[in-house]
């Protein structure tokens, strides 16, 4: 697959999935950002998100659909969603160029060493610090929009929630430093194992199920595509959770945390371990979603830009020949 090509199909289908779930991404949101409140806490009063506990994500979104209606269940989802366009194909751009020319350089490698062609296929190590790579880059990228996300899912009104007010907002709290749309970036960095670990897996799990296929992801029907994806995102989710709140609490409205370390010690002394995976239905349930509905969509979507390239080749080479038989 063009490096290209695999880019704008990964950072589309990823936008499709997280629009089909983004309610559920809110109230996930939001219950990873709910902390045990210090008695003196009164600060930011008005913007952030009611002192109450949600006792579970449908407590979370009837209470949201009760307050603010339908809509409020989508709040923020425009930059959430372009962030999700940006941050995947950023990452599906590099993963695709970075993939590509190491293998070029170790079949290189390995035909000038005389070694067996059954040592080409990249390891389940090497999978991983492919994903890596490219997944740091697109951090670097996305970090701002996935503060403003996260602020607009945990601020109380809508006008608090416009995006204009709420970059306002971080900016005069940090005192005009703009590295504080870059907040959690050390722990979106930590996190960058979660979608490595979720593509190593997938790849190895095709191996196992479906090693008669080629590596192109279109070759694949959506139904296998889905069921892979279902499997490496639990696998991911349930290894890198207690990052993922870590992260929640760092860039959350009001948040009195600098480190990602200082969430989840606070996290453990406080609530117990227990509360280090918390949100980790919600989280695995729109994590599984999601993954699965990416896979599936960008199959489909492979295969239908290769017909659209296919037929654009054809008409484009039929009209080339009319006009040269016109012309002598």
């Amino acid at each position: 697959m063009l490096t290209l090509e695999a880019a704008l199909t990964g950072a589309v289908a990823s936008a499709m999935a997280n629009m089909a779930v983004y309610p559920l991404d809110l109230s996930k949101t939001i219950i990873q950002s709910q902390v045990s409140p210090l008695t003196n806490e009164s600060k930011n009063e008005g913007k952030i998100l009611p002192k109450k506990r949600y006792k579970n994500v449908l407590d979370c979104m009837i209470n949201i659909f009760r307050e603010k209606g339908f809509f409020g269940l989508y709040q923020g989802m425009t930059v959430t969603t372009v962030a999700t366009f940006v941050q995947n194909f950023v990452y599906f751009f590099w993963y695709t160029f970075i993939r590509k020319f190491y293998m070029k350089h170790k079949l290189r490698g390995l035909k000038s060493l005389g070694s067996h062609s059954k040592f080409a296929a990249p390891s389940t190590v090497e999978e991983l610090a492919l994903g890596v790579a490219a997944a740091s880059i697109s951090q670097l990228f996305t970090s701002p929009m996935a503060v403003v996300a996260t602020r607009q899912q945990t601020v109380h009104s809508a006008e608090s929630a416009k995006f204009s007010n709420v970059v306002k907002d971080i900016y005069h709290e940090n005192n005009g430093d703009i590295t504080a749309f870059w907040k959690g970036l050390r722990t979106g960095l930590a996190l960058t194992i979660n979608p490595s670990i979720t593509y190593a897996s997938f790849q190895r799990l095709k191996e196992v199920f479906f090693h008669d296929h080629s590596n192109d992801v279109g070759s694949l029907s959506a139904v296998q595509n889905f069921v892979l994806g279902v499997l490496s995102k639990m696998i991911s989710t349930l290894i890198t959770q207690p990052l993922i709140v870590a992260k929640t609490m760092l860039q959350s409205a009001g948040s009195r945390f600098t480190t990602f370390q200082e969430a989840l010690l606070y996290l453990y002394k406080n609530e117990g371990v227990k509360s280090l995976w918390k949100g980790v239905l919600p989280q695995l349930a729109k994590g599984v979603i999601v993954q699965g509905l990416l896979f599936a969509f960008r199959g489909e979507l492979t295969k239908s830009l290769k017909k659209l390239i296919f037929l654009y080749s054809s008409f484009f080479l039929k009209y080339n020949g009319q006009n040269k038989l016109t012309s002598t």
